[in-house]
């Protein structure tokens, strides 16, 4: 239950901005990141417009939280991915994958950078600087910083993370996503008393990696509303028949949507969502929150307008349990701001 009205505290880290520089391939074309550093400073702004100004720098987190999601070997890879980049081409520019793991290969890396790129990464959109490191480990202390406060009586945290996590799964980065930041939150939760918590994701694409993370648990239960995968990223999972499996069967639900879908229509998957959580009766909800279903925007195909992002936080609010908005997608920079000052403003008013 909601303990009583506060003002929401919102957690940022300037380690961020070193993750700045890299290209990314959008289907036919090389270009700069859509995941820029420029977007944080456009939330901060508008937030700071709307009176929500309680802006806080996280703490300091090791790795603990992390490994209990991620895979060793994957950690270590993030780290020092770079470095051994510079190494063996020297520095600047900025490092991708070459080539895939495919299924016919080993799935084990050796020596070459190349090949931990292949093994580890799913995509060209998670390039490595010289500040992509501190940048994803801020990013996780970010969450983190969030999940402690909600565990310490706070009824709601906003995790303005960047990079984002929501496609990163166990040993896979992707999307923009290196460590899966709602995920390791969750997983804060459970290890801190909870015995049941909620991932509501709402970002305009599939959150692969948190589903593949908890597909076969109870104790999370994961529903997304995002873009079908015939016609969007990350195209091969999301579908609605992915409903868990083994211990984990019925605690997820996917909300797959057509190109073109309004408010209306995604309402109707968001107050599903919303039902089905309530059921379930988490301690805890985590929202993954990408406004990349906003109509604008260059990544997204769906029809949302930035009143809308005020009935989705009015909406969310509804469940009324402790709510840890964690920062995922939107990339229509005029108005991005505003689309996540909006629900926010939606859930505290």
């Amino acid at each position: 239950m909601i303990r009583g009205k506060e003002e929401m505290k919102v957690i940022f880290s300037e380690e961020h901005a070193g993750h700045t520089g890299a290209k990314e391939m959008r289907y036919d074309e090389l270009i700069p990141m859509s995941e820029s550093p420029d977007r944080i400073e456009i939330i901060l702004n508008a937030l700071r417009a709307n009176d929500i100004r309680d802006i806080q720098s996280p703490n300091s987190f090791g790795l603990r939280e992390v490994l209990r999601i991620h895979d060793p070997n994957f950690v270590k890879f993030l780290e020092e991915c770079y470095p051994l980049w510079v190494k063996q081409f020297g520095p600047g520019g900025f490092a991708t994958a070459y080539t895939f793991g495919m299924r016919s290969m080993k799935q084990v890396p050796n020596r070459s950078v190349h090949s931990m790129l292949s093994c580890y990464t799913f995509d060209v959109c998670v390039p490595f600087v010289e500040g992509t490191w501190k940048a994803i480990n801020s990013s996780k202390d970010v969450a983190l910083t969030g999940a402690e406060f909600i565990r310490n009586g706070q009824d709601s945290i906003f995790s303005l993370c960047r990079p984002p996590g929501h496609h990163a799964s166990k040993d896979l980065a992707g999307g923009y996503c290196y460590l899966n930041n709602v995920a390791i939150s969750a997983q804060y939760y459970l290890d801190n008393g909870a015995s049941r918590v909620a991932i509501l994701d709402i970002d305009y694409h599939h959150g692969n990696g948190t589903q593949t993370i908890f597909y076969e648990r109870s104790d999370v239960f994961f529903t997304s509303l995002h873009c079908r995968p015939e016609d969007e990223y990350p195209f091969l999972l999301g579908y609605a028949d992915e409903i868990g499996i083994d211990l984990g069967e019925n605690y997820n639900l996917n909300f797959p949507m057509e190109l073109g879908t309004n408010y209306e229509t995604w309402k109707e998957a968001l107050s599903l969502s919303i039902n089905q959580i309530k059921k379930y009766g988490p301690e805890v909800l985590l929202v993954s929150l990408g406004v990349d279903t906003f109509s604008e925007d260059p990544v997204g195909g769906f029809n949302l307008l930035s009143n809308d992002f005020l009935n989705i936080g009015k909406e969310i609010k509804a469940v009324n349990t402790p709510t840890h908005f964690v920062m995922e997608g939107g990339y229509a920079k005029a108005e991005l701001g505003q689309n996540v000052s909006n629900v926010i403003l939606g859930f505290l008013n």
